[in-house]
């Protein structure tokens, strides 16, 4: 496979995977990186805004994504983008196609990333006959219920200061669990359109919102990254504890 000119960084084999504490198929079984292994079909590449899944499509792949930042989302008849998740390396990109067909949403790439291919009956099997990894499943599958349910009290109830402030948050959390946090600084690719799409706001009102927090020393933005300043008004604004925003301490790790 040609390989795109990318920062991205390219799979391995399994045995030193970076993400694999993140992956649902991860246990601590001996031979399972090696399975797994025998199980990826292949890796592949794409650009940012490159589709990963358009919905309505069928598919006998399901996807990891091991580098890069994503995003799912659906489209309105009129062209609006409801953005529904951001998804972060060691990510299950398409997870219900274990179930469906077809899925109701679309998956595209927010930056250059890397992915991890599987084929959908092989990785059911393999899932299916592990009960740490069911767990792994059936955790991951309560979690983003409640990060859905989450996200309707956002767009019903929460203030655009809020809204921002979770979301940020939240991917500080997830992206801490990942080791990709340094004294608090995180890649942050995202623009003002993408939040504004995931939160149920215009762009301007982020743009006035994030100059908000950063006009009052909470958090520095600039050339892709975020550096949280004040985590502890910034967890007031959002009104929530730290363990509340951190929505994937129940199925990572070791189980």
């Amino acid at each position: 496979m040609a390989e795109l000119p990318s920062p991205c960084r390219i799979p391995g084999p399994c045995e030193t995977c970076p993400v694999w504490p993140s992956v649902l198929y991860a246990t601590d079984a001996p031979g399972a990186r090696a399975e797994v292994m025998r199980l990826r079909k292949e890796y592949r590449l794409l650009r940012a805004r490159g589709n990963i899944y358009r919905a309505g499509d069928v598919t006998e792949e399901i996807f990891t994504l091991y580098d890069g930042w994503a995003v799912r989302y659906t489209l309105l008849p009129d062209g609006q983008r409801q953005i529904l998740s951001f998804l972060l390396p060691g990510d299950p990109i398409s997870l219900p196609m274990l179930l469906f067909d077809r899925l109701p949403f679309s998956v595209q790439a927010l930056t250059d990333v890397s992915l991890c291919v599987f084929d959908k009956v092989a990785m059911a099997a393999y899932l299916h006959a592990r009960p740490a990894c069911v767990r792994r499943l059936e955790a991951f599958l309560a979690r983003e219920a409640a990060a859905a349910e989450e996200r309707v009290t956002d767009l019903g109830r929460r203030s655009a200061e809020e809204r921002v402030a979770r979301l940020v948050l939240q991917l500080f959390a997830r992206l801490r669990r990942r080791n990709a946090v340094r004294d608090r600084s995180f890649a942050f690719p995202l623009r003002h359109r993408h939040i504004a799409d995931a939160l149920g706001l215009t762009a301007v009102h982020v743009g006035r919102v994030l100059n908000r927090l950063r006009g009052e020393g909470l958090l520095l933005l600039e050339r892709g990254s975020l550096t949280i300043l004040d985590q502890r008004t910034l967890l007031k604004i959002a009104g929530a504890r730290e363990i509340d925003l951190d929505w994937e301490q129940p199925y990572l790790g070791s189980i």
